[in-house]
């Protein structure tokens, strides 16, 4: 699959050198997808990936944990969901880390020993409903987040 698009668009937003290089000798989908969650920093402060490109490679992103427009969302350690609205379930020792965008409307189910961790940005709505030993841990750029978890406040620097 040609991701020129995708390197072009990233190019733009002036990524680090380090970063660009990665992610021009690999251009992979499944390359550019661990590049985003190993950059997520960048990639939310610069709101990259646009939804241009999200909308253009929508169906072969999914299995690297990105979501666009989504009602069913499968439980993964990473997941970057935009513009979706579905219900997550993590049970037993599952650990996730999941970046919530756009105007999201995501329930997230915790129980047993699962740690999950959630950023939040944008007009998105978090509810989350935690039962037993699951720990869940919020950090808000916007949005709206209801539930038992702990939040902390955060800000673009």
């Amino acid at each position: 699959m040609k991701t020129d698009y995708i390197i072009k668009e990233m190019k733009a937003f002036s990524p680090c050198k380090e970063g660009f290089e990665k992610a021009y000798k690999d251009t992979s989908l499944k390359s550019l997808c661990e590049l985003f969650f190993a950059n997520s920093d960048w990639a939310l402060k610069q709101n990259f990936p646009s939804k241009e490109v999200l909308g253009k490679y929508r169906g072969y992103y999914e299995k690297y944990g990105v979501y666009y427009r989504q009602n069913t969302i499968s439980k993964a350690v990473n997941l970057a969901i935009f513009d979706s609205e579905s219900e997550i379930e993590f049970t037993g020792f599952d650990v996730s880390e999941i970046f919530i965008r756009g105007k999201s409307k995501i329930t997230i189910k915790a129980s047993g020993y699962s740690k999950i961790f959630v950023t939040v940005l944008d007009d998105s709505e978090l509810n989350i409903e935690r039962i037993g030993n699951a720990e869940v841990f919020i950090y808000q750029y916007g949005g709206v987040v209801n539930g038992d978890c702990v939040v902390k406040q955060k800000r673009w620097d």
